[in-house]
């Protein structure tokens, strides 16, 4: 059956397996077979016999011939905005792990500026710790501060893929481009996360704008203008995120190749787009050879520490899937909850936009669209997990083939029907991936699965619901955050009570405070309980299957005999977030400044047996970074002795005790975990499985 005939049954036999393999609940057995049946063996027929394009004008180049009216750009521009915009402070309801750490670097550089270039143990260069940073010394809120940009970045993409699109293409098919980067599932997410990733796409776009505008360019000023735009657009990959390498070294070689090799007149030209790239990247190998750089990639990379298992085709294929059906992996980053990233009507589409560039396979833009496609997938493929924003440069090409096929559907339409039916599908888009987006964040509670995808912390956003209510029913209070032993990983709640926090804002301190908050282990409240018989005590979370059995929130006044402990604890707070702090700025393996500041500092703990189990219990959290599991063991050991003897403190004890074989001893963990005054760990069941195991056992083997 030819394709060429019969295009809308391909379209729609693509639509119905799509559709399928994403959403339903078939075993992953029976979609390979979908997948087989239903799109590769239809590709595989509409390739064989499809008549490759000879002297036949590009369906890119040719302009489908409708008039816009002037209200639909108004219309358009309304609709682009609102879903960038709507609700920018309070639609994500709650940052992630990732924004946890921008937010608490960018506080801190609001404070203190330094022009330090790579941030955390992934050396992430600047750009979007800048950007919140500058917002942060601005006055604005936590909330506008690490969404407001990714909103503008999403909005300047949009008109930056526009404009390149127009450089090299008609304007219909530019306006399917901009279209589908104003209203599809993947742009629309990135205009609501703060990462580093949300600049490649835009970058992508502006150095394809510089290039089609040097392309178009007649006479040497304006040649020069643009290459040494291209070459400085380039450059400023260095700032944005780890994978701008890949695109920026395949449009080196590809201008070394035609502006070089092929043509020699454009010489003096690829020397000017050097210069200027060069120039930019001073910052970059400035602070490569300061700070050292390439640490992080080494370890995700094939030959680092951190791959137990490579398959590169096993991982290649679980980022193609995912721009189209599903994560297919346990606990993927930044992908959507449901289906892929082009919804299963778009994604035929792509299909038959695939289609159409093997028929149209001898043009050189063609060629290189469908290598740089494979290619910018690699620092993804490459990498010992799923995490989409590594291959965000693939975005503009993901649509650009999309848009190929929209565009040749749309070209067999009546001609008096188009603009409305492509208007019909982008408002169809928009919706259908915004509701997507959104449905995670509109009943958390209900399904909280959904709310921590990536790494978000259900538990810290009703703390921090609660202590924004609280605040602005009572007056200025202390909040400790940094007393979670999990705050060194997850800075969110730190970041959030920010602008109403004089425990983390000194401007705040002036105001005096009057009580105390503190976000804790479930596992104090028997003893903090008894401590303070005034404290108020809450659960934060139900139904949720957590490691450390879940956290609670405790307010307690600052007032009479419980005044002198609680400035203790707010004292040995600011060494807990100094050391926390430098973990996010360092990251892990250079640890030994933060064992010093908590040594140096430890006599502020002593005698107090709550800071004791929380300074022993943090301490044991970095050895573990340091992989120094002996010192680990040990601070386990005297957080139980020194300090409350907590179940969750005994559990993890027997935990360390069980890898290390040393099965009496974690048994004897185990069964003071379950003694406790509260134990919701999995304490009973470890031990059940300890004498269900023979070996586990064996005589004289505590030592």
């Amino acid at each position: 059956m030819s394709f060429r005939q019969n295009p809308w049954v391909y379209l729609f036999l693509f639509l119905i397996s799509n559709t399928l393999i994403s959403y339903s609940s078939l075993p992953l057995d029976a979609k390979l077979i979908m997948g087989l049946v239903g799109i590769a063996l239809p590709l595989y027929v509409a390739l064989r016999t499809l008549v490759p394009s000879r002297n036949e004008k590009p369906g890119y180049l040719s302009d489908l011939k409708f008039s816009i009216p002037a209200w639909f750009w108004a219309f358009a521009l309304l609709g682009l905005v609102f879903l960038r915009f709507y609700k920018l402070e309070t639609f994500p309801l709650w940052p992630n792990l990732d924004e946890g750490w921008i937010g608490t670097l960018a506080i801190e550089l609001s404070k203190h500026w330094t022009w330090r270039f790579f941030y955390t143990f992934g050396e992430a260069p600047p750009l979007t710790i800048w950007t919140v940073a500058c917002l942060f010394k601005l006055g604005f809120s936590p909330s506008f501060s690490l969404w407001f940009p990714p909103a503008v970045v999403s909005l300047l993409t949009v008109v930056v893929a526009y404009l390149a699109a127009r450089q090299f293409f008609s304007k219909s098919f530019a306006l399917v481009c901009g279209g589908l980067m104003a209203f599809s599932y993947w742009p629309l997410m990135i205009g609501r996360l703060c990462h580093q990733g949300i600049w490649l796409p835009l970058w992508v776009c502006l150095c394809l704008y510089f290039l089609g505008g040097f392309q178009k360019a007649r006479g040497v000023p304006g040649k020069t203008s643009w290459a040494l735009g291209l070459g400085i657009a380039t450059g400023l990959g260095s700032f944005i995120f780890t994978p701008w390498p890949v695109p920026a070294g395949l449009l080196v070689l590809g201008l070394l190749w035609h502006w070089v090799i092929r043509s020699k007149e454009n010489r003096g030209y690829f020397f000017l787009f050097c210069l200027s790239l060069a120039l930019t990247l001073i910052p970059f190998f400035l602070a490569v050879l300061r700070e050292g750089y390439g640490s992080h990639i080494r370890s995700l990379s094939p030959w680092g520490g951190w791959f137990s298992d490579f398959n590169i085709f096993t991982d290649f294929f679980k980022y193609l899937a995912v721009l189209f059906w599903d994560s297919y992996e346990k606990d993927p980053a930044y992908t959507p909850v449901w289906g892929g990233f082009l919804n299963p009507l778009l994604g035929a589409f792509f299909l038959v936009g695939f289609i159409e560039m093997f028929r149209l396979r001898r043009l050189g833009l063609i060629r290189w669209a469908g290598v740089a496609f494979l290619l910018f997938l690699l620092p993804g493929a490459l990498s010992p997990n799923l995490e989409t924003f590594r291959v965000a440069q693939v975005l503009p090409l993901l649509l650009f083939i999309t848009a190929l096929g929209i565009h040749a559907m749309a070209g067999l339409l009546p001609s008096s029907n188009r603009l409305w039916i492509l208007v019909g599908l982008l408002v169809f888009v928009g919706a259908y991936d915004f509701n997507l987006l959104a449905a995670p964040y509109r009943n958390p509670d209900a399904h909280p699965e959904n709310f921590g995808r990536p790494l978000k912390s259900l538990e810290r956003y009703n703390a921090f619901n609660f202590l924004r209510n609280y605040r602005k029913n009572n007056a200025s209070g202390l909040i400790l955050t940094d007393l979670d032993t999990n705050s060194f990983n997850d800075p969110t709640l730190s970041v959030m009570v920010y602008d109403f926090n004089p425990a983390r804002n000194e401007e705040l301190l002036r105001e005096g405070a009057s009580w105390v908050g503190i976000f804790v282990n479930t596992h104090y409240k028997p003893f903090l309980q008894k401590r303070f018989p005034n404290s108020r005590w809450m659960k934060l979370t139900t139904d949720l299957r957590l490691d450390n059995s879940g956290d609670m929130l405790g307010i307690l006044s600052l007032t009479g005999p419980d005044q002198e402990p609680l400035i203790q604890w707010f004292q040995a707070h600011e060494i807990f977030q100094q050391a926390d702090f430098f973990r996010f700025r360092s990251g892990a393996g250079q640890m030994d400044w933060v064992l010093k500041t908590l040594e140096i500092n430890y006599p502020l703990m002593k005698r107090d047996p709550f800071l004791e189990s929380v300074y022993w219990d943090k301490r044991a959290a970095f050895e573990y970074e340091e992989l120094n599991y002996e010192e680990q063991l040990r601070s386990y050991q005297m957080a139980v002795s020194l300090g409350y003897p907590t179940a969750d403190l005994y559990y993890k004890l027997g935990q360390l005790l069980m890898v290390k074989k040393r099965y009496p001893e974690a048994q004897e963990a185990f069964l003071k975990a379950t003694q406790a005054p509260l134990d919701l760990t999995q304490a009973r069941a470890a031990l059940e499985w300890l004498k269900a195991q023979p070996s586990t056992n064996p005589p004289n083997n505590s030592k």
